[in-house]
């Protein structure tokens, strides 16, 4: 009986010995922060932040709360918010955040669903004060980066205007506040595309407007430089004429000089072909100087014998 009842005693005292280390030893991981309460009260150094085992009195003398220090993101809610000019659009949103003060978020709130509350509520104010600040333009607009800029710089107002007061009054710091979703109100959206559509009207004309201007700017400077690049070349051309008629002269005065029978039966030749290009009837004196070639010859042969003057061209046979 003896026997039986010794393996039943040890395994009872493991067990009662295992139940008072459990009372007496707590562990805290990396990923957390303890805050020991004695007695109901804690004050720094009751904070833990290093990983390891730790003592402690058994419940009720003292009791641990541990928090998760990581990183952690709670949705705010969609709310219709109003802006400068008097619209209202929904705007969701979201906060990122941790606990760095593990005493102070266990005096204010000691909970993370009590913290995510107290954040909800704070941050609805912020976010009116800051969105109420802004026009609907501001928020919404045919200028995709423009609008994407203005989210940023909307999420970092917010930032900046929660994240000091949350961290002093309850030990948690806001590393960020960002914009999930903005929409808005049925009734409002008809009256934003209008607005839009007219914007893009505005802005379209502009664009042709501009678009013309500059095409009669590109216009008259072709023009000026149609009629510059005309009166170069026409400079250039009476310089050539002017430069072919010198030569022309010179080379005429040289044949004048060299062969003065020739120079005038080019002249003669020259001055008939004047007379006779129109196909004009002319009616001449017989005695012009210019039927001199049909009477007499001008140039010598140079075998001896002159140019013979042109002969009346002999009838065609008759045809029986």
């Amino acid at each position: 009986m003896k026997g039986t009842r010794l393996p039943l005693l040890l395994t009872a005292l493991v067990v009662v010995i295992a139940f008072i280390l459990k009372l007496s030893y707590f562990q805290v991981r990396f990923s957390e922060a303890a805050v020991k309460v004695r007695l109901g009260q804690a004050d720094k150094n009751s904070v833990i932040t290093k990983p390891g085992f730790y003592s402690r009195l058994i419940w009720p003398l003292e009791t641990i709360h541990k928090y998760d220090i990581r990183l952690k993101t709670t949705e705010l809610p969609e709310i219709e918010f109003t802006t400068r000019d008097g619209k209202n659009l929904i705007v969701g949103s979201y906060v990122v955040w941790r606990i760095t003060d593990p005493l102070n978020f266990y005096i204010r709130v000691k909970t993370d669903r009590e913290a995510e509350s107290q954040m909800r509520s704070r941050l609805n104010q912020v976010r009116a004060t800051v969105i109420g600040r802004q026009e609907m333009s501001y928020f919404v607009g045919l200028d995709q980066a423009a609008v994407d800029q203005n989210h940023a710089q909307l999420e970092s107002d917010m930032l900046a205007a929660a994240a000091g007061e949350l961290e002093s009054a309850y030990g948690i710091s806001v590393k960020k506040i960002g914009i999930r979703r903005i929409s808005l109100p049925e009734q409002v959206t008809q009256t934003v595309f209008q607005q839009m559509n007219q914007s893009a009207e505005t802005d379209a004309a502009r664009y042709r407007d501009e678009g013309k201007s500059i095409a009669a700017a590109i216009n008259a400077r072709a023009e000026a430089d149609a009629r510059a690049i005309l009166a170069f070349a026409e400079k250039k051309a009476k310089e050539v004429t002017s430069t072919g008629v010198q030569a022309a002269t010179r080379i005429l005065s040289q044949i004048s000089a060299q062969d003065r029978e020739f120079f005038e039966y080019l002249r003669w030749l020259e001055a008939l072909s004047i007379a006779l290009r129109e196909r004009s009837t002319i009616f001449i004196d017989s005695n012009s100087p210019i039927f001199k070639m049909f009477r007499e010859p001008l140039l010598s042969n140079p075998t001896g014998g002159g140019v013979p003057r042109p002969g009346p061209t002999s009838a065609p046979a008759a045809r029986n």
